[in-house]
């Protein structure tokens, strides 16, 4: 760049005088008119008309209290208040707003004017582009033959396609009411003609809630024909809204579903209700499902209540596939040293005969005392109490008042390495049965002492630990315990019975080993074991002396998945008793899931299930998930699903179909797709339609 003069001028209108400092690689000029200043820097200024124009050209920057400029050519007309811009023109204004022209006019205020071959970047990543732009009123800009869209360039899956866009005769954006209008426009979704419209207007991408359609959701089977919903949410205020959707169906009845939310410092309030309009006379159906919590000093409250007057009615609808309605209260709150729970509840079993459909928890009450330490012997105890009152689901009434006392202490031997963690323990229960039509009070003493000799070998890189155990348990034999089979959840327990009202009976010995390995990001996990009691009580004891041979392993390869295996031996003939598979697996691009549930009574199989599920994430922003589950024993499939999801910065799209084979009541075997396409911000791909998944969560 050649050597130039570079100048400062400063006008002022008051005092009619003007100065010119000459500094040396920079020329700018600043002129003060009602008290709103401009700022001009280039690389050449001229005063021309007799001191009423000022003319800049080259690698010119105009700065104002209004808006931030720049341009290859610049004339301002100081008596008019006006300047015409040309050439690669850039303009930021108050809202942080990008203007792009090749040619403009404007007043110095950036209030009024005119421009060509417009491109506008929104503060929020939005551009619209068209050939002629004009703006009035300080607020509103209009740009001719334009085109909308919300999308980033680099996220385009497609070059020179957009996600979505609009594409108008005119493109009216209001930053006041922060609306944008179109006229004569036409929806493209990857530059595809979807939709045309003579009048269309949305709320800008600045708008968080505001009153509108939303975006519609088509669907289809074989049982309920094509289903459209097409929701309307209606923003009453900002801490409260409600959405209704009308879903009308070809094949059965049209239902209308209406959610409010409401929100305030101290208390979320959320209502889901729907009601059918029974075209088909078999009787109006509907569901209301109401839950909240409340903030107060006191604790943490929670509330709910579900109820339909149809026991298949959310479920046909694919509505949702609950089959317990729960109702009730919670309430919690935790202390310095103690925790409470108050809880009271009604389930309603909607697969269930009418005899058998109701059960009830009125209440459950839990004070739980924990880090006491008693002042004579300095031993820390933790004591929980409860008070239960239950009406099962034959309607058999029991209530129980119990109070449980644990100490636990850990000591290891320097001489041998032997662990010991020794547990004194017992409840008490009062306990009252309508069944039997009696009243007891049990009491449940037991001393324990969990054994192990922690065997470790550590490496820079690798750690291992081999760790046998053994639990001898000393507890007296009682009439209410039932055989429980060993599982990973138990191995070690102190009970594995899981009723509040049963303790495990009689003095047992749980033994085995874990084996655990950590290297890099691989973790193995291995734990082998059984329980044995010491002996019976009685020759009518039914109870096993020796439990099954238990055998859990968890590979876990880090952010790569797992797999995790539950293998059940029988102790007699060593068979396979039970099996359970779980695994999920990430490599690459493929997430794969699988689920293997295998269960019998004897050598006969009683229940085999598998469940298959995986993500293909094979496009840019879009996965492919298909699941599949079948019952071996049956060989017969339950149901599958395939799915195809994209979804990126602007777009969602969702194709699902699925075969759902299962038969309840009125419900029959059913097969169809959804479908769904959400244009964000505008909307939330949360919600996918009428989705199936028969897989593992993936």
């Amino acid at each position: 760049m050649t050597h130039i003069n570079q100048y400062k001028f400063y006008f002022y209108f008051v005092s009619l005088a003007y100065s010119i400092i000459i500094i040396i690689f920079s020329i700018s000029l600043a002129f003060t008119e009602n008290k709103s200043e401009i700022i001009i820097n280039a690389d050449q200024i001229k005063v021309i008309d007799n001191e009423n124009k000022i003319k800049a050209n080259g690698n010119i920057l105009i700065e104002s209290e209004d808006f931030l400029s720049s341009s290859d050519e610049f004339i301002y007309d100081k008596e008019k208040g006006i300047f015409n811009a040309s050439g690669n023109i850039i303009i930021r204004d108050k809202l942080k707003n990008y203007y792009y022209f090749d040619e403009l006019i404007s007043d110095k205020q950036f209030d009024t004017a005119i421009g060509t071959n417009a491109s506008i970047r929104l503060n929020e990543g939005e551009r619209i582009v068209g050939k002629k732009f004009s703006r009035t009123k300080a607020s509103i800009n209009q740009i001719d033959n334009a085109s909308y869209t919300p999308c980033l360039q680099k996220n385009y899956i497609i070059k020179n396609c957009p996600g979505w866009k609009i594409n108008a005769k005119k493109v009216i954006h209001d930053e006041e009411k922060q609306n944008v209008y179109y006229e004569g426009a036409t929806l493209s979704i990857l530059n595809i003609p979807i939709l045309y419209s003579p009048y269309f207007s949305h709320p800008d991408p600045t708008v968080k809630k505001r009153s509108g359609i939303l975006m519609p959701n088509i669907s289809s089977d074989n049982n309920l024909g094509t289903s459209f919903s097409l929701p309307y949410f209606y923003n009453i205020s900002s801490n409260y809204d409600l959405t209704f959707t009308p879903t009308l169906q070809s094949k059965a009845d049209d239902y209308y579903s209406i959610n409010y939310r409401h929100l305030t410092n101290n208390h979320k309030l959320n209502i889901d209700s729907s009601i059918s309009n029974d075209e088909s006379n078999t009787g109006t159906k509907n569901h209301l499902f109401i839950n909240g919590n409340v903030k107060n000093p006191y604790g943490k409250f929670d509330y709910k209540i579900e109820t339909s007057n149809n026991d298949t009615y959310l479920r046909k609808n694919h509505i949702n596939e609950q089959t317990i309605l729960t109702s009730g209260l919670y309430f919690t709150k935790e202390m310095e040293n103690s925790y409470m729970d108050f809880s009271s509840y009604a389930y309603k079993h909607l697969n269930n005969s009418t005899k058998q459909k109701w059960e009830y928890v009125y209440p459950n009450i839990n004070y739980d005392i924990y880090n006491y330490k008693d002042p004579i012997y300095g031993f820390e105890w933790k004591i929980d109490n409860s008070l239960l009152n239950y009406k099962d689901i034959n309607k058999n009434f029991n209530q129980q008042l119990s109070t449980e006392v644990l100490s636990r202490r850990i000591y290891i031997s320097n001489d041998t390495g032997l662990k010991f963690e020794n547990i004194i323990q017992n409840r008490l229960i009062y306990f009252n049965n309508s069944k039997n039509n009696f009243n007891q009070f049990r009491v449940f003493p037991q001393l324990s002492s969990k054994i192990s000799l922690p065997l470790s070998k550590v490496s820079s890189d690798r750690t291992e630990i081999l760790e046998p155990i053994i639990m001898p348990i000393l507890a007296p034999f009682n009439n209410y315990a039932n055989d429980q089979s060993i599982s990973n959840s138990n191995i070690f327990s102190l009970n594995r019975e899981t009723s509040l009202s049963q303790w495990e009976s009689g003095p047992r010995i749980n033994y085995g080993i874990n084996w655990l390995i950590r290297e890099n990001n691989l973790t193995i996990n291995t734990s082998i074991g059984q329980s044995a009691r010491i002996n019976q009580k009685s020759n009518t004891d039914s109870l096993d002396d020796v439990s099954n041979y238990f055998i859990g392993n968890t590979f876990d390869f880090g952010d790569i998945g797992y797999v995790k295996t539950d293998i059940t031996i029988d102790k007699k003939d060593l068979y396979l008793k039970d099996n359970n598979i779980n695994t999920s697996v990430e490599l690459g691009k493929i997430k794969f899931g699988f689920d293997y549930d295998y269960e019998t009574l004897n050598k006969i199989k009683t229940s085999e299930q598998i469940s298959i599920g995986a993500k293909v994430d094979f496009v840019k922003n879009t996965d492919l998930i298909l699941s599949i589950r079948k019952d071996l024993m049956t060989d017969k499939s339950i149901g599958n699903a395939i799915g195809l999801y994209f979804e990126n910065d602007c777009l969602a799209i969702n194709f699902d179909y699925f075969r759902d084979f299962t038969v309840v009541d009125d419900i029959k075997n059913s097969r169809g797709f959804s479908f769904n396409i959400t244009l964000k911000p505008f909307g939330t791909s949360k919600k996918l339609g009428k989705v199936k998944n028969f897989g593992p969560n993936l």
